[in-house]
């Protein structure tokens, strides 16, 4: 389908975003009437059963494209110069169907994607992200631009855009700042959608909620640029906001979660001058000892390519994300983890093999929160592993050291069966493992 150009990060995320490459307008062969299409290829045709208004498409009327003389996708609603603007229907062959309400070709306002597989994503979309916000919160959201460029690529799934920015979600008197942390290739836009109810009752209490773009960011005590990046935002909320910096709360969904974990030991270690000093961390499902991570991915990726195994797509994803790990250990630790031990060490938010924990020592006056979604039942189903291969194991080690070290505060959540993507997959590695109300009355007793 050749107006619409789909990105799906089907690996972490379960956003849609839309992209425009090579685009320009095609016209219907009969009536000379004209459509944008974003990605453009000599194969494509059209036609438009409708009015034209100089030319181009325009009010209600069907249109039907064609890849190599074959139908591809049909839309059925309203046009405006070229593009679909208004109520209207797509179906995509081999994908599915959109309807709802378009803006220059894009889902805009509320709408709805249902998937060929049976999943299926529903809410309010902006300029074809899903962004689903009540009207009262969404009319209050921000965007703010960095002035930062990201030469270091810490955002990525945005095209080839190097902008870098946070959403804000402020009340009229800030009580409590709560910053959201992406997972890997996760859009800004799906973690608040993923968080709704949690980032409304947040704004409900007083609680101003921050999402920060940085979704592929090394270690932040060795990756200066995202961790530069990090702290300039958190020193503009201070200042331009006037956000109490005693009072913010990080949190974050696996790679999002290391990251909130990560810049809050920094904030106690001496040897990093961070913008200011988090009361609480929270980790949803965070790998925290990187020995154990690269261990297990290591092992999967020998048990995946094993004669005996058929892969599933799940495992296939799975596979893939390993060698990535492995590889990206291996280039910026200069080995594995018994050829580097020191460098794991350094950087990785817990260590479970060494007595005071590594960087972990720096948690042990920090409220500290995980949830998990540790479903050994579903992970032996889709992929093969067992509790020595999930991030449970770490998190509970963590969250006992630090309550033999006497943080009184430090609580692991077992959300067994919770784990729910946006487009209705059941998935252990995702948001909806946390409990709102139980977050948010857990952070008001800290700030008590």
């Amino acid at each position: 389908m050749r107006l619409l150009f789909f990105s799906l990060l089907t690996l972490i995320t379960t956003t849609i975003s839309f992209a425009q490459n090579n685009g320009q307008f095609i016209k219907d062969a009969k009536t000379g009437c004209q459509i944008w299409s974003d990605n453009y290829s000599p194969k494509d045709s059209i036609t438009w059963g409708g009015d034209c208004k100089d030319k181009y498409a325009e009010g209600f009327g069907k249109l039907t494209w064609f890849l190599n003389q074959k139908i591809d996708a049909t839309y059925v609603g309203n046009m405006k110069k070229g593009n679909p603007n208004g109520k209207g229907k797509y179906i995509i062959n081999n994908y599915g169907i959109l309807k709802g309400n378009f803006k220059n070709g894009q889902l805009d306002g509320q709408g709805e994607i249902d998937y060929t597989d049976g999943r299926k994503l529903k809410g309010n979309f902006v300029n074809g992200d899903l962004l689903d916000l009540d009207k009262t919160y969404l009319d209050l959201l921000k965007k703010h631009t960095s002035n930062l460029i990201d030469t270091a690529n810490i955002y990525q799934g945005d095209g080839e855009s190097k902008s870098l920015f946070y959403y804000t979600l402020t009340p009229k008197k800030i009580k409590a700042v709560l910053v959201l942390f992406p997972s890997a290739f996760e859009s800004c836009e799906s973690v608040i959608s993923c968080n709704k109810n949690l980032i409304q009752k947040s704004f409900d209490k007083g609680m101003m909620t921050i999402v920060i773009s940085s979704n592929f960011n090394r270690s932040l005590s060795l990756d200066n640029f995202a961790f530069g990046f990090i702290n300039n935002t958190f020193l503009e909320l201070i200042t331009k906001f006037n956000a109490p910096k005693e009072k913010f709360i990080l949190c974050g969904l696996s790679l999002g979660g290391m990251n909130a974990f990560r810049y809050t030991e920094m904030s106690q270690d001496n040897n990093f001058s961070t913008s200011l000093k988090p009361i609480a961390v929270i980790g949803v499902d965070p790998p925290i000892d990187e020995m154990g991570l690269y261990k297990r991915a290591f092992d999967e990726i020998n048990l995946y390519q094993s004669d005996s195994m058929k892969l599933n797509k799940g495992q296939l994803n799975a596979l893939a994300e390993d060698k990535m790990l492995v590889a990206h250990f291996q280039e910026i630790y200069g080995g594995s983890p018994e050829e580097a031990p020191k460098e794991y060490i350094q950087h990785s938010p817990y260590t479970r093999t060494e007595q005071d924990g590594g960087n972990a020592k720096y948690l042990i006056k920090i409220q500290t929160k995980i949830y998990c979604d540790p479903d050994i039942n579903w992970h032996l189903k889709n992929r093969t592993r067992d509790y020595y291969h999930i991030n449970a194991i770490d998190q509970t080690a963590l969250i006992n050291f630090l309550t033999l070290k006497g943080n009184k505060n430090a609580e692991f959540v077992s959300s067994i069966g919770k784990g729910y993507r946006l487009d209705g997959t059941r998935h252990p590695h995702t948001w909806s493992i946390i409990d709102a109300d139980d977050c948010i009355k857990w952070i008001e007793q800290i700030l008590k």
